[in-house]
């Protein structure tokens, strides 16, 4: 009986844990699942089988005839290297994980060279920004909202996906501080708030009676009637874009911006905005003039 009763609970244990493992690489899959699909209909009009070889002629075309940029590359060949390793079992050599590389290196070529930068949000002034959020400093609880997230948005540099995933638990108003759950990372970071956001963090919340559990952005009527759910990221594009008439990722760009030209240190910026790498934000994020290498020539 003793017995009966340890296989049982062990089969329920590794039951849940298989689950679990499966949950995160069906999630992985599915956002991976776009280009996958891209490559096995480049497969079937060439009639090639789908695997590593394949992959290596998907990328190499992608480059020569669609003339994709170099950010979209590395996207195309992580995700279909994953389903093929994963979804249908097939094993990457070390001499086919090398000619991708080299294939990689191409981006380095003057006849590809303009496919390198990323051409992305540009940054605005922060008093601009701050100007066009501060026309929602009313009594009217649909503004309070708006106002308190667009703050919260442009002094954390959050993305999209963060900002849609924040709880009102997250937050630690005594210590100026939020801890924000970063998807692309798989990570909690914390990150630091000024006064003003704050106070306005502290309005929405006694106005639209917020709890610990309730979603920071959540989503609202016209008339800012709360309602706790996640709202999907293209929603929360499309609120902000109605509410200030620019993408979210705006907000980003200028924080990492403003912070730059205020005298902040690349590490020091790279904790506020989340970013792992230093080198992405010398590359994507700030845009050095003529004239500040002069001061120091």
């Amino acid at each position: 009986m003793e017995n009966n009763v340890y296989s049982i609970q062990r089969f329920k244990i590794s039951s849940e844990t298989e689950y679990s493992i499966r949950k995160v690489k069906n999630r992985k899959g599915k956002m991976y699942e776009p280009d996958f699909k891209l490559f096995a209909k480049f497969c079937e009009e060439n009639q090639l089988p789908i695997d590593f070889d394949s992959m290596e002629y998907y990328l190499h075309q992608s480059i020569t005839v669609h003339q994709v940029r170099l950010s979209t590359f590395n996207r195309r060949a992580a995700g279909v290297k994953y389903w093929l390793a994963n979804k249908l079992q097939l094993s990457q050599t070390s001499e086919q994980e090398e000619r991708i590389r080299i294939l990689r290196q191409m981006y380095n070529e003057e006849e590809y060279l303009r496919l390198k930068p990323m051409r992305g949000i540009r940054a605005e002034s922060q008093r601009d920004v701050l100007r066009l959020i501060e026309k929602y400093d009313t009594n009217k609880k649909s503004d309070i909202r708006k106002r308190a997230i667009c703050l919260v948005n442009l002094i954390t540099a959050n993305r999209p996906s963060e900002m849609v995933r924040l709880k009102i638990s997250d937050f630690d108003l005594p210590n100026r501080s939020v801890w924000v759950m970063l998807k692309k990372q798989g990570d909690m970071k914390e990150k630091r708030l000024t006064l003003e956001c704050i106070q306005a963090i502290q309005k929405y919340i006694t106005v639209c009676g917020l709890q610990q559990d309730d979603y920071f952005v959540g989503a609202a009527d016209k008339w800012g009637n709360y309602t706790s759910r996640q709202i999907s990221e293209v929603s929360y594009n499309q609120s902000i874009h109605a509410w200030l008439g620019f993408a979210p990722y705006t907000f980003r760009k200028t924080q990492i911006t403003t912070m730059y030209n205020n005298g902040a240190d690349i590490p020091t910026i790279a904790k506020q905005s989340g970013h792992k790498s230093h080198q992405t934000i010398m590359e994507h994020y700030i845009n050095l003039k003529t004239s500040d290498v002069d001061e120091f020539l």
